[in-house]
């Protein structure tokens, strides 16, 4: 079960029916006037609550439902700050994902598929982060700014959620959308991801704004450094906070330091930083495996993918009389 179908099949018949990429005569002007109905038709496809459901009941093999995405920028653990002065201490892991590159899009599609495009890696991340545990805070554009954690769970399984999350973000990004995209000769879209994580002592909850106009949000040098590590996050990489590491067993495995720290914090310490092998965490996890041809698959809950089946794998290693040994 591809978890992310849903929407790779929507990006793909809006590529298909692209009327700038399929042409290339179109002037602006007769795009701009241009029938896309279908386009409206498309973004119905894209994956609602119900939907969501579905493949959330179907992966953690129970009945249980989300009855509401978590409002933007207001935290349910926090939401007593709510137009208050206020402010609280606690923990939190802060994100930020964002798709580079994307702008490219625009040399290649119409803006009506750009635009759908971005809406599909938009709820394909959302989903990913809420499956996961986590509270998107923020939309920016292509990209999101997310926290995991809060007061019913422990920093260390909320590490685990946010890198399970984002390596399944990743995955999607450097995989299914890549090879849609490549198909169409475009090659540059990847992600960049940042994570840190704050202390209670490091993290000071508030409500920023005027009225409606305003969010729960977090003052925090671990809440400004997680985008400040994004930005050195290779393509389709991401990059931790040290903070992060400690949380992780065996986190020699998964994680490189960078050559310079991210952070001087001027009294004789620095603060690091490093990248993260997704890719071998989501594997070493269960979260996903390699088929026959070498290539990572996605193995969310258990689900078997046919393609590692003995069943499927029993003609190749009978040629292969040694290593043979399923019966």
């Amino acid at each position: 079960m591809n978890i992310f179908k849903p929407y790779t099949e929507v990006i793909k018949k809006a590529l298909e029916k692209d009327p700038k990429y399929s042409t290339k005569l179109y002037s602006d002007y007769e795009i701009e006037n241009y029938d896309f109905s279908y386009i409206n038709e498309l973004r119905n496809e894209l994956p609602g609550l119900e939907k969501l459901n579905e493949t959330f009941i179907a992966m953690r093999g129970n009945t249980a439902v989300v009855d509401n995405l978590h409002k933007l920028g207001h935290h349910p653990d926090f939401i007593h700050l709510k137009n208050t002065k206020d402010t609280e201490k606690h923990w939190i892991i802060s994100a930020f994902v964002d798709v580079k590159e994307s702008t490219r899009l625009h040399n290649r599609f119409s803006l009506a598929t750009v635009a759908l495009i971005t809406e599909g890696i938009v709820k394909a991340s959302i989903f990913a982060v809420n499956y996961c545990g986590g509270y998107v805070h923020r939309i920016q554009g292509d990209g999101l700014m997310v926290y995991f954690g809060g007061k019913n769970i422990d920093k260390e399984q909320a590490t685990k959620d946010a890198l399970k999350a984002f390596s399944m973000i990743s995955y999607f990004v450097k995989n299914d959308l890549k090879e849609l995209l490549e198909a169409k000769g475009i090659r540059e879209i990847y992600t960049r991801t940042g994570i840190d994580l704050g202390h209670n002592n490091q993290v000071l909850w508030m409500y920023s704004g005027l009225g409606e106009t305003g969010e729960i949000t977090t003052c925090s040098l671990h809440t400004s450094l997680a985008p400040k590590m994004q930005s050195k996050a290779a393509s389709n990489g991401i990059v931790v906070g040290e903070y992060i590491v400690d949380q992780v067993n065996n986190n020699g495995r998964y994680f490189k330091e960078k050559t310079t720290p991210i952070w001087d914090f001027e009294d004789g310490r620095f603060y690091k930083h490093y990248d993260f092998d997704w890719e071998r965490y989501l594997v070493d996890n269960n979260l996903a495996k390699q088929d026959i041809n070498g290539n990572l698959i996605l193995a969310i809950a258990g689900i078997e993918n046919p393609l590692l089946n003995p069943t499927y794998l029993k003609p190749i290693a009978e040629k292969s009389k040694p290593y043979y040994n399923f019966e």
